[in-house]
């Protein structure tokens, strides 16, 4: 058994898979964790792909939350600049969260900010982001795993140019994730993702799966928490983990696609 930082465990018996549900003020925090979410996942959606929420409303949704489920944080769509990507991490784990969120931005040096996040002793855990419609010309698990990350997700840089089966076949998805817990890494799935994309992904045990546009009103993920939404979102996650079988069955189908 291996914990995911912060939060919930994943048992390779019934690799069970986390609800991810971004947030950006504590009200929303409130409303996903009624809804059945894992992670509470603070991000702007006005700020762009991985947005930054301001320190305040960190701290904020940390007092609000207190502990009772894992907290992660993305620290905005920044340049890939060794010096800049280090502060941001180390600031944004300052402020107590759990997990820290890295989007891979196109450009820069990531090779660079790799190697110098590997040297930092982070008070949280480190997520790479990968963005399927723009992905690196390296090894996105291999650079995770030489930066010290305990995490890999991959998402979607343009939210209005698809979901992430819309950039990734299901059955290249499914190696990724496979090739990502082989290295001893947590996988995580996002990008765009409705309900009818559920079953599909879940079917692969991910350990992570991420929503914010689907639990949105009207699914615009840059619009209020709509609560019905979330709730559907948060029962169909939790139907699926009683349903292993089934699971296991659809992840072999979608593997010899």
């Amino acid at each position: 058994m291996r914990r995911w930082p912060g939060g919930g465990f994943r048992d390779n018996t019934t690799r069970m898979t986390h609800f991810l549900a971004s947030v950006r003020s504590r009200a929303e925090a409130e409303l996903v964790l009624a809804s059945g979410a894992d992670i509470v996942d603070l991000k702007d959606p006005g700020q762009g792909a991985l947005g930054a929420v301001a320190p305040g409303v960190i701290r904020d949704c940390l007092a609000a939350i207190g502990g009772r489920k894992a907290v992660s944080a993305t620290v905005g769509d920044v340049p890939m600049h060794p010096d800049t990507v280090a502060g941001a991490v180390a600031a944004t784990a300052d402020l107590g969260v759990d997990i820290v969120k890295l989007g891979i931005m196109p450009g820069g040096d990531p090779l660079g900010c790799f190697e110098l996040l590997a040297g930092l002793n982070l008070r949280a855990g480190l997520v790479l982001v990968f963005f399927a419609d723009s992905l690196p010309d390296f090894d996105p698990v291999k650079a995770a795993a030489g930066s010290g990350a305990s995490g890999v997700m991959l998402d979607t840089m343009g939210k209005k140019t698809g979901s992430l089966p819309d950039h990734m076949p299901l059955p290249a998805i499914a190696r990724f994730v496979d090739r990502t817990r082989d290295a001893g890494l947590q996988a995580g799935v996002a990008g765009s993702l409705r309900a009818d994309h559920l079953q599909p992904l879940l079917a692969l045990s991910p350990d992570v799966i991420g929503f914010r546009g689907a639990l949105c009103e009207q699914g615009v993920r840059g619009r209020e928490l709509d609560p019905k939404a979330c709730a559907e979102i948060g029962a169909l996650i939790a139907a699926n983990r009683s349903l292993p079988e089934a699971r296991f069955e659809a992840r072999a189908s979608s593997a010899m696609c």
